[in-house]
């Protein structure tokens, strides 16, 4: 006997673009409930949040990251480049939030 938990499943691998819009809605309530929760730092009288700054340094870590790559001779194993610089940025930018400011 087979049990359906979650509904008839569709022939497409591709969501409906309902249920996109729903997830997308979703999301960005969810972002915007919680932009709030965020700790806010003072630099020279002008105050910046904690994620911004992260994302500053990530540019930088991702640009060294890039050029020991680079240097190594490992640059045509990545493919596809973008997605896999894009992936490295954003562990980069959620490695420093969480060592930094652990929250």
């Amino acid at each position: 006997m087979i049990v359906m938990i979650c509904g008839p499943m569709s022939d497409s691998p591709i969501p409906s673009r309902g249920r996109l819009l729903w997830h997308g809605l979703v999301a960005t309530a969810a972002a915007s409930l919680l932009c709030g929760c965020d700790p806010i730092l003072s630099v020279d009288g002008a105050f910046f949040p904690a994620w911004l700054l992260c994302m500053i340094a990530s540019g930088f870590l991702l640009g060294g990251i890039r050029w020991i790559v680079s240097r190594l001779g490992w640059e045509s194993f990545v493919r596809p480049r973008v997605l896999v610089y894009f992936c490295v940025y954003l562990n980069c930018t959620l490695g420093l939030w969480l060592l930094i400011f652990r929250t």
